[in-house]
């Protein structure tokens, strides 16, 4: 087991593929700007925002360093039947190495309405693919028979998500499971010198937010998100966003035994907003790579039905923030 904490967290270890070896590590890729788009994981988030909600994520993790993560997400999902249900769905792409894995899922949740709040259960469908390029590896002994570097392998499989979260638009409390049924991928199934399993262990996670303003100008996103794996440390992190006057966005993140975020974003008529986070890491993995950089891109709208709600139609009947936080 690779015993650097940010490292573990994100490569699943190549070496099963050509050795049989089995290892553990965080596969669910980690989003330093989480709390833009919760749905990735935990589905009880599908359908919490507005009636059409489209975000694009791009993650390039640990610049500098050769064969690092890079990550692409996008999710679409929206709220329908008064409310009542979710539906959307995912795609993302995570480079790590000689790996590129893609997933695509089905989201659905259903909503409970109380006065002033709601409790959403949500869940995925996950479909899988895993491509290992050979060519991506350098190797010591190039004559060794039991690894043709020039080998390329594609395997896929099925998994699913699912989720609880109970919010309104001033707080969240929420739990979440990914890879639930521990599918697994195999490489080289024809190949005894290579043939190797990947296994998708299960992810727990663990999130709360609070938003919080004397002022309506300058409110501050307060949020933390818990991740658990087995055989791994525990990821935690903590994040503080100012809103002001619902356009300026700036903020700061911590990540135990790993990095310092900075963030800062921009909100345009209530409905587009642009955030970026660069990543300083603070980790052993800090003297050989130049931080993380992400980007998140949010369209989320209710169409024009806003125009002809009424005060007594709101959502939630304490309601305060209605922007993109909420």
């Amino acid at each position: 087991m690779i015993t650097i904490n940010a490292l573990i967290r994100k490569l699943p270890l190549f070496i099963f593929c050509v050795c049989s070896i089995t290892a553990f590590g965080q596969q669910y890729p980690w989003w330093t700007q989480y709390r833009a788009n919760q749905t990735l994981y935990n589905p009880a988030f599908c359908g919490t925002k507005r009636l059409l909600d489209v975000r694009a994520n791009y993650r390039n993790q640990w610049t500098g360093f050769e064969g690092s993560p890079k990550t692409y997400a996008l999710t679409l999902n929206s709220r329908l039947w008064k409310g009542r249900v979710g539906v959307g769905g995912f795609v993302f792409k995570d480079d790590i190495g000689p790996f590129r894995n893609l997933a695509t899922s089905i989201t659905a949740a259903y909503h409970l309405k109380f006065p002033d709040s709601e409790l959403s259960f949500g869940v995925q469908g996950n479909y899988i693919q895993q491509k290992f390029v050979g060519t991506d590896i350098t190797l010591r002994n190039q004559q060794d028979k039991a690894i043709d570097q020039y080998n390329f392998d594609k395997s896929r499989c099925f998994d699913g998500s699912f989720g609880l979260v109970y919010f309104n638009d001033r707080f969240h409390l929420g739990v979440g499971a990914n890879n639930i049924s521990g599918s697994k991928i195999e490489h080289y199934k024809n190949d005894s010198l290579k043939k190797g399993t990947y296994t998708n262990v299960p992810h727990y996670n663990i999130s709360a937010g609070y938003n919080y303003a004397e002022n309506l100008d300058f409110t501050f996103e307060n949020s933390v998100l818990a991740v658990f794996v087995p055989g791994v440390p525990i990821s935690f992190d903590y994040t503080v966003r100012l809103h002001m006057k619902k356009q300026l966005i700036a903020g700061l993140g911590f990540r135990l035994n790993d990095a310092i975020a900075l963030h800062l974003g921009y909100t345009i008529k209530d409905e587009i907003q642009i955030s970026y986070s660069y990543d300083i890491v603070t980790s052993p993995l800090r003297k050989y790579q130049k931080g993380s950089h992400e980007i998140t891109l949010i369209f989320s709208s209710n169409m024009g039905t806003d125009k002809k709600r009424r005060g007594t139609d709101k959502r939630f009947l304490k309601q305060r923030y209605q922007y993109l936080i909420q």
